[in-house]
């Protein structure tokens, strides 16, 4: 490696890089979907034969095993591989070359050691989420996922070193190793636990060996091992990717010709190197630990909340559902002697199964988020107002254009998305109701975070925390005023997070617009989108309506519907956006073909 090679098409690599990061996040979630889903699915065909929802209890059980993992994950991994990141890449673009072995041996030390002391903290506070959330079920699968975050250190290391070097193949190729790893695995001995365990309980009575007071506690106690089981894929998907990057590291270790090196400045000292590595780091640490943690504190109010409402007043929870789901709901609300309470787990897989619809949208503004960073701090430092303000308009209009559609599409077409994900059962109205609130929570969230980028784009970095922390108690004020009416239950923590983000993006606007010193156009980046988004929305759940009153009594009628109304409103929203003349024609240029494009609009009128 030489010099020129390092620094040669810098914004290109950055590019380049940002792109294959996209890509991989978007297969990455998409894969975690399709495992809920699953997972979802199968535990839904032993409905009948456990006389509860095993789905939703399942899902339940899934999600709470993340609700410590995530932050204390986060804890260890969030702010420091960044920090690596930053300083390999300052390292090379000083010419110290010899630091960039010195960071690596110096971020492994870390991590193994921050890995082992999250690993602890995993175990010991396990037992304490489970009595916190009333659901000792739980515990099977936090423990099945503990040492996922002492191999996700391991991986850090190497995925911090690459990206410092700007090679973000690694990162992206090992996380859908991961993923793939997760989901093949995972699936695989959850069903095989779930069908070993069925077959053992129907032929003698017991499951694994083990006798039990009722048929209900053999069930929830299978379901809890087949969800602990599908969880062990992801320890195993950790361990293929760290093996990838370890290969990977071997064959591709940083290296720069003999008389480079020899003219290296001489690198500094592990300890010297540790002090500006935890410097970097701190401040994201605690950011995305704060973010974390506070849906884990979520998740206990909500469960606590639930639970107390099916204690103190039952029947007022049930009468919520359809009276056809009646005996379901009672049989979790009202278990018999020796069974666990489990309604308060099966409203919380509701939502959980209705949120990484919502994930998989901000996924790709984050994206938009880190595209802005360059361009906004150049412009910003160089003092110019124009290019600032142009910069910062190009992100705010890519990002509504983007969200404004899917959230009030998700909102119009929420019973057959949910439908065809999930199915139907009194699962599948919670869930309806929780991603019609989604809809619009994911434009708050899902907006809100370029913004937070432009703002540390600005050297601002404390603002973003503070908005967050503030955010924290909002939603979770919010979400246990709204969860204790029992008209919404658990539906009511879709409206907390509605209304926390709302307060975090038109916040974080104004602090954005005050320290810019620049007013973005509102009427062409923001209004003129949300208008093409309620015609898109709109033309969606017409012709879903439409076609389905035609095609809903035949085979596949209402997947065709579906598909239907999106192909066609996604084309109105194009055709809206045209005819708004949304677009400059310094955006379109930048499109493939984008000459052909200017050409055709401009014929037409259609350009500003």
């Amino acid at each position: 490696m030489n010099q020129d090679s390092l620094s040669k098409n810098t914004s290109k690599t950055f590019l380049k890089g940002a792109m294959i990061m996209t890509v991989s996040m978007v297969v990455v979630k998409l894969l975690g979907m399709f495992y809920k889903i699953f997972l979802y699915r199968m535990f839904a065909t032993y409905d009948d034969i456990a006389g509860f929802s095993m789905s939703s209890v399942g899902n339940g059980l899934l999600s709470n095993a993340y609700e410590v993992y995530t932050p204390l994950f986060a804890l260890a991994t969030a702010g420091f591989p960044i920090a690596v990141s930053r300083l390999i890449a300052e390292s090379i673009a000083q010419k110290r070359y010899r630091d960039v072995e010195v960071i690596y041996k110096t971020s492994k030390k870390f991590f193994i050691a921050m890995g082992a002391v999250c690993f602890a903290l995993m175990i010991g506070v396990s037992f304490l989420y489970v009595q916190m959330i009333s659901q000792p079920l739980s515990i099977y699968a936090m423990m099945t996922l503990a040492p996922s975050v002492f191999i996700g250190c391991l991986v850090s290391i190497y995925r911090g070193y690459f990206e410092g070097q700007r090679n973000m193949f690694p990162s992206a190729a090992s996380e859908v190793i991961e993923m793939l790893v997760k989901v093949i695995s995972g699936l695989l001995m959850g069903w095989l636990v779930m069908k070993f365990g069925m077959d053992e309980l129907q032929a003698s009575g017991t499951v694994f060996g083990m006798s039990f007071d009722s048929m209900t506690i053999a069930m929830q106690t299978l379901l809890a091992y087949s969800v602990a089981a599908a969880i062990a894929g992801i320890a195993l998907g950790s361990l293929f990717a760290f093996l990838f990057l370890r290969i990977y590291y071997a064959r591709h270790k940083f290296s720069v010709p003999d008389e480079m090196m020899r003219d290296s400045i001489d690198a500094r000292t592990q300890s010297e190197t540790f002090k500006i590595l935890i410097k970097t780091a701190i401040p994201i640490i605690i950011s995305a630990f704060i973010v974390n943690v506070s849906t884990t504190i979520d998740s206990v109010v909500i469960q606590n909340v639930l639970r107390n409402t099916a204690q103190y007043n039952p029947e007022g929870l049930i009468a919520q559902f359809d009276p056809r789901y009646a005996e379901t709901i009672r049989s979790m609300v009202y278990p018999s002697a020796g069974e666990e309470v489990s309604i308060h787990t099966s409203l919380w897989g509701c939502f959980a199964a209705a949120l990484p619809l919502l994930q998989l949208v901000t996924t790709v503004t984050q994206v938009f988020g880190t595209s802005a960073l360059p361009n906004v701090t150049t412009a910003y430092t160089s003092g110019d107002k124009k290019e600032l303000k142009t910069s910062m308009e190009t992100v705010i209009k890519l990002t509504m254009m983007f969200v404004f559609p899917m959230g009030l599409s998700m909102f119009a077409l929420a019973r057959p998305i949910i439908t065809l994900l999930y199915g139907g059962g009194f699962e599948g109205d919670v869930e309806t109701s929780i991603l019609r609130i989604m809809g619009f929570s994911c434009i708050a969230v899902a907006a809100s975070t370029p913004v937070m980028s432009m703002l540390q784009s600005l050297g601002k970095m404390t603002i973003p925390l503070i908005l967050s922390c503030i955010s924290m108690v909002i939603k979770i004020a919010t979400n246990y005023l709204f969860v204790s009416m029992v008209e919404l239950n658990v539906t009511g923590a879709a409206i907390g997070t509605l209304v926390s983000f709302t307060f975090v993006f038109i916040v974080g606007m104004y602090l954005l617009i005050k320290h810019a010193k620049v007013r973005p156009d509102f009427i062409n980046t923001m209004l003129k989108p949300l208008i093409s988004a309620v015609i898109c929305a709109a033309t969606a759940f017409g012709v879903y309506m439409l076609c389905n009153h035609f095609l809903g009594g035949i085979r596949g009628g209402f997947l065709i519907s579906l598909v239907a109304a999106i192909i066609i409103a996604v084309i109105v929203y194009i055709v809206a956006l045209m005819l708004i003349k949304t677009f400059r024609k310094e955006e379109l240029l930048m499109l493939p073909k984008g000459n052909n494009i200017v050409t055709i609009l401009a014929k037409l009128h259609l350009l500003r």
